[in-house]
């Protein structure tokens, strides 16, 4: 079993669940212009100073892609591997960070999240597995755990084993 982060193309000997799907929002300082906006497009950050994970993990390509749709490569002004991190150093003023909005949530006295309405984006982490084999003990216990742990509110349950 795995986490997997995104929205991979898993090659069909895998099968997968999503156990997180929520909005992805501009997170900003209080202090940010952006702060007192009640919604953002992804234009508003064309040209500003971005705090981000680092290239190959989910979020990280959210941006890239939706910057490349939009026309423009992002720039990335400090680069953390933690998404913990990425919000401290938004809430320090440093930059603006694309984010879950569950972790913008755990900050509210640093950051403000600002939802980003074009293009909606939703950041999604799902558990694979090799599919058509029963499941262990021990997997159907994690994957249960799991579940109970990571699923949010709201978030589909598709293809449990």
């Amino acid at each position: 079993m795995a986490l997997v982060a995104g929205d991979p193309a898993l090659p069909p000997e895998l099968a997968a669940e999503v156990v997180v799907d929520e909005p992805l929002v501009i997170a900003v300082s209080h202090g940010d212009v952006l702060a007192r906006r009640k919604t953002v497009t992804l234009d508003a950050i064309r040209d500003r100073a971005l705090i981000s994970l680092p290239p190959g993990t989910g979020l990280r390509t959210y941006l890239d892609d939706a910057c490349a749709s939009a026309g423009f490569r992002p720039r990335i002004a400090f680069e953390v591997a933690d998404p913990r991190m990425v919000a401290q150093l938004a809430g320090l003023s440093l930059g603006v960070a694309l984010l879950p909005e569950s972790v913008t949530r755990a900050h509210p006295a640093s950051l403000q999240a600002v939802p980003l309405v074009r293009p909606r984006l939703r950041g999604r982490i799902a558990l694979a597995w090799r599919a058509g084999q029963p499941a262990s003990p021990a997997a159907r216990a994690f994957l249960s755990h799991a579940r109970t742990r990571l699923t949010r509110p709201g978030t589909p349950a598709a293809g449990r084993p």
